[in-house]
């Protein structure tokens, strides 16, 4: 019995239908997978960024307004407060050999890339020492009147300048203090406190075992694992404005 064409047509139809249904499943099922497959690398790309930004101290906890932020104003005025301690510095110190008066320095420049890696080596040198840094401490200090830098200048003898050093914390007579330290040739931790001559009063190192010159025989031409940072950028003398 001959089916009629009408029917043929029609199953044709219906055949060639499910036929694209199918292929249409089974596209949709593959974009799916590939989407989800892209949303896992985005995801994964998103962790290490934040990973980074959180190293580099970019992370989102961070950019918030840091606590010991001050106003351009009160910033202008506590630096000219400083004015009338530079001028009693200037009368003190000897004018140079042009009988120019002395300026005292009055700011210091670390460059954020060098600071970086500062605070990276700190904490990968602590860290194989086994402790755990607490913060930075900024010591102030004097150049002698003999100076000279690792480059040959004497420019900044005589002038003022800080370094600075990691804390640690530790407690003497029952109060909690941050004390300086670093690290001598063997990874072992040296203070920076009265008994290594770092004492802030005067009266504290006035005996033999704070003389400088016998803390310096122990660690003097040895910085292999120094955490010390000094030789900055100061002004003056680096530029003028």
């Amino acid at each position: 019995m001959k089916r009629p064409a009408s029917f043929i047509a029609c199953f044709a139809i219906v055949l060639v239908t499910i036929l694209f249904f199918n292929s249409c499943q089974e596209d949709a099922a593959v974009e799916v997978f590939e989407e989800e497959e892209y949303l896992e690398k985005i995801e994964a790309y998103e962790a290490k960024i934040k990973d980074l930004e959180t190293k580099i101290g970019l992370g989102k906890s961070n950019r918030k307004q840091p606590k010991n932020i001050i106003s351009f104003e009160q910033a202008q005025k506590i630096y000219q407060e400083y004015d009338k301690r530079a001028d009693l510095i200037s009368g003190i110190v000897d004018s140079s050999e042009n009988n120019i008066p002395f300026e005292p320095t009055r700011s210091m420049f670390y460059e954020i890339s060098e600071l970086r890696h500062y605070l990276s080596y700190i904490d990968e040198l602590s860290q194989k020492a086994g402790i755990k840094p607490t913060g930075l401490r900024f010591y102030f200090a004097l150049y002698p009147d003999t100076y000279v830098s690792s480059s040959g200048s004497d420019r900044n003898a005589k002038r003022q300048t800080i370094f600075i050093a990691p804390t640690l914390e530790k407690k003497y007579n029952n109060r909690t203090f941050q004390v300086g330290y670093t690290l001598d040739s063997e990874a072992k931790v040296i203070l920076l406190d009265k008994d290594h001559g770092f004492s802030h009063y005067r009266r504290d190192r006035n005996n033999k075992h704070q003389n400088p010159s016998t803390f310096s025989q122990k660690t003097s031409g040895n910085n292999q694992n120094s955490l010390i940072a000094n030789d900055l950028g100061a002004t003056p003398p680096e530029f003028q404005h």
